[in-house]
């Protein structure tokens, strides 16, 4: 896909390349977040998420469940796997051991099991990655994330829109 300069911020050139790949990760969450919110399948998910023993009583089946979750998170993965290779022109067996981390560290940020939560998280770190690196230079750009997950788990352990959890 040849990169066309689509509109400029200051001085920095948009290509439509960067706008399809964010536009379909738009996308993406939007019909995610609509499928958990308003589907059965969707109340499913978050019923055994809540408490499974309950969900199972109430007539949901947990295998069915699981299974459609991971199915899920396998297609969403692999779809942002596609745009995170369009990005970079190449695809290699580990370009997504540290973006993966760093999602972990979005979705610990914004609550764990909150997408919305997430999306916060990750646009988060991003701004305090970039800042950081700014700061302190390229090389520490990974060091800042793992010190906000770190941070985070320490003084906010369930994330900024989590909720506390009596046991």
């Amino acid at each position: 896909m040849k990169k066309v300069t689509v509109f400029r911020i200051g001085k920095v050139p948009v290509d439509s390349q960067t706008v399809l790949i964010v536009l379909v990760a738009i996308a993406m969450l939007i019909v995610l977040d609509l499928f958990v919110r308003r589907t059965r399948a969707g109340k499913g998910i978050r019923a055994v998420a809540e408490d499974p023993e309950t969900a199972s009583l109430m007539g949901v089946n947990i295998d069915r469940i699981i299974v459609l979750t991971f199915f899920l998170g396998g297609l969403m993965a692999g779809a942002a796997g596609l745009l995170y290779g369009m990005f970079y022109s190449q695809a290699l067996f580990s370009m997504g051991f540290l973006p993966g981390i760093k999602a972990f560290t979005a979705a610990v940020l914004g609550g764990i099991g909150n997408i919305r939560g997430a999306v916060l998280g990750g646009i988060l770190l991003g701004l305090v990655e970039n800042l950081g690196a700014a700061c302190t230079g390229a090389q520490w750009q990974s060091v800042i994330a793992f010190v906000v997950l770190v941070g985070v788990l320490m003084f906010r352990p369930t994330g900024l829109l989590g909720e506390q959890v009596s046991s």
